[in-house]
């Protein structure tokens, strides 16, 4: 089922509350948030949301605050929202027979179905197909064209060139957006280092930027960031025409051999779909622990059931290429910067993206690290 077919499945079940009023939604997670952002639920009489859990309780969210389940008057409720994935019979079961609920219960989802809906596939965003399970990369990497291929800078470069014009609002490997959307890990990471060195300079290591993606896509956030560096470090065709094009006083470019950890110290170190890409990418997490940066933030990394080595597919309507790629385990991810460094936040990717597997299923995902002094 694609996104947007749920979302339609999802406002149909709504559709139950037309005469109701004083609902409750039951749950202050991000899929609440998603439904907000998605679906028509507060065209309807919503007027309070719960959650079990206490960290959350009291705080305010959407403009409602966050209550506590036994804390309600549920004589009063007309429905609830179960606002959880895979917990309908457990909440279900706690409405009925310790809080006393006898009105309307809204579920979400079918017995069977296990994802929430915001991480379905979008039908409107390219799928990325991956394919085989290798037996090292060497094999993996005999069966693809490879980054170097010439059409993929290509294309980027004139991605690159309708975002500055202001035609699109950002790219990303040359796949064009027209709607804005900012990465706020990555924005928060900049903005929290710059107060931290009392606005002295942020210095920013963008490890398989591109031509410059994501300090693009989120310059309005930056640009009043005093004294901000934002290196990128790419294959030598992308830096080299960054170098001569694209740097601006903020953005430059490194080829990726020269040694960027003698390049002085970054504050952050972003890796935004290249870890996966890399075939001794342990040597990489080496380097980027010794350079002790404040933050590491991996974005838009492939997490599957299982490691493995796969060959990924690019759609034509983007560029016809294919690359290995490794797809890491979450919990591999965890530990790659243990003990240095604390998982601090992690979600899915600040892109919306289709991982296709012929079998098995994968998420893109982002993760920020915080150092442990």
């Amino acid at each position: 089922m694609f996104l947007q077919q749920k979302v339609c499945d999802i406002n149909r079940r709504l559709k139950t509350l037309n005469a109701i009023s004083n609902i409750v939604i039951w749950g202050a997670g991000q899929h609440t948030g998603k439904l907000f952002e998605y679906t028509e639920i507060l065209s309807y009489d919503v007027k309070h949301i719960v959650d079990m859990d206490e960290r959350k309780q009291g705080n305010s969210y959407f403009g409602f605050t966050i209550q506590k389940p036994e804390k309600l008057s549920w004589e009063y409720a007309g429905a609830v929202v179960i606002s959880v994935c895979g917990k309908e019979a457990q909440i279900t079961d706690l409405l009925r027979n310790h809080l006393g609920f006898s009105g309307q219960i809204v579920t979400l989802y079918q017995d069977n179905e296990c994802t929430p809906f915001y991480l379905l596939y979008d039908k409107n965003i390219p799928a990325v197909r991956y394919f085989g399970d290798y037996n090292n990369w060497s094999d993996a990497y005999n069966e693809c064209r490879g980054y170097e291929d010439e059409v993929i800078l290509n294309t980027v470069i004139a991605a690159v060139d309708k975002v500055i014009k202001g035609e699109a609002a950002w790219e990303r490997d040359g796949y064009l957006f027209y709607e804005q959307k900012y990465v706020y890990c990555i924005c928060a990471a900049i903005l929290k280092c710059a107060v931290q060195n009392n606005n002295r300079g942020v210095r920013v290591l963008d490890i398989g930027g591109a031509l410059g993606s994501t300090y693009l896509q989120n310059r309005m956030y930056l640009s009043d960031v005093k004294n901000l560096e934002y290196v990128i470090a790419e294959q030598d065709h992308f830096a080299d025409y960054g170098h001569q094009n694209l740097e601006d006083g903020i953005l430059s470019f490194i080829r990726s051999i020269d040694n960027w950890e003698e390049q002085g110290k970054f504050d952050i170190i972003l890796l935004s779909a290249s870890l996966q890409y890399i075939s001794q990418y342990e040597e990489i997490i080496s380097k980027i622990i010794t350079a002790q940066p404040h933050y590491i933030i991996l974005d838009r990394i492939i997490v599957g059931d299982r490691m493995r080595i796969c060959r990924e597919d690019v759609p034509e309507c983007i560029y016809e290429s294919s690359y290995p790629i490794w797809i890491f385990t979450e919990e591999q991810i965890e530990n790659f910067f243990r003990p240095h460094y604390k998982m601090i936040e992690k979600d899915i990717s600040s892109v919306p993206e289709n991982p296709c597997f012929i079998d098995g299923r994968a998420d893109s995902r982002y993760y920020v690290f915080e150092f442990q002094k």
